[in-house]
């Protein structure tokens, strides 16, 4: 494939606007209440910070706590620490989305025809004093962790969406300490 621009025609441009100005969305308010909640499948980049199921007096007295730490200083920084609150809220709930993915895994491998078959492991190398059973909460975690890996995949998904809000996270956190910085070498 070349790397010159692909250069686009007028006509093409003004059939694209002409096509943009058929499409205007939902009208209701209901539809635009509804459609404004289409890309929200895990809350991880929701722009609502409390979502369903989630208490919005705990969201606030973590806000409240989170900003008195981060002591803005005017309206700029104030900004920058809203958007540290809710990257740390979104970090929160990644705790527990893991938790629910394993929770769900290990109800299902309960559910399993195969769970009796699961017994204490046994080797010609092993030592007298050497473990031969694994905790059982400890076997269910790692049974939902490989049973997740064979099918959806959904805790690496989760663990690329957990490290994208921590890289975020900190460059919130330089990005606010150097404008306090900036901001107190100006007085």
């Amino acid at each position: 494939m070349s790397s010159e621009k692909k250069i686009i025609s007028i006509k093409k441009i003004k059939a694209n606007q002409r096509n943009a100005q058929k499409s205007t969305g939902p009208v209701s308010i209901a539809g635009k209440s509804w459609s404004r909640r289409n890309s929200v499948k895990h809350g991880l980049f929701a722009m609502d910070v409390v979502t369903i199921g989630e208490n919005k007096l705990q969201f606030e007295e973590f806000n409240k706590q989170l900003i008195k730490e981060l002591k803005p200083i005017d309206m700029l920084s104030m900004q920058i620490a809203n958007k540290i609150v809710y990257t740390a809220w979104n970090l929160r709930r990644c705790d527990k989305i893991q938790s629910g993915l394993l929770a769900y895994e290990m109800q299902s491998y309960e559910a399993d025809e195969y769970k009796n078959k699961l017994a204490e492991i046994r080797h010609s190398n092993f030592a007298k004093t050497d473990e031969t059973k694994v905790n059982y909460q400890n076997l269910l975690m790692g049974l939902a962790f490989i049973r997740d890996c064979n099918s959806g995949n959904a805790t690496i998904k989760l663990g690329s969406y957990e490290t994208k809000l921590l890289n975020r996270y900190t460059k919130l956190i330089e990005q606010l300490k150097q404008y306090k910085e900036e901001k107190y070498e100006q007085r």
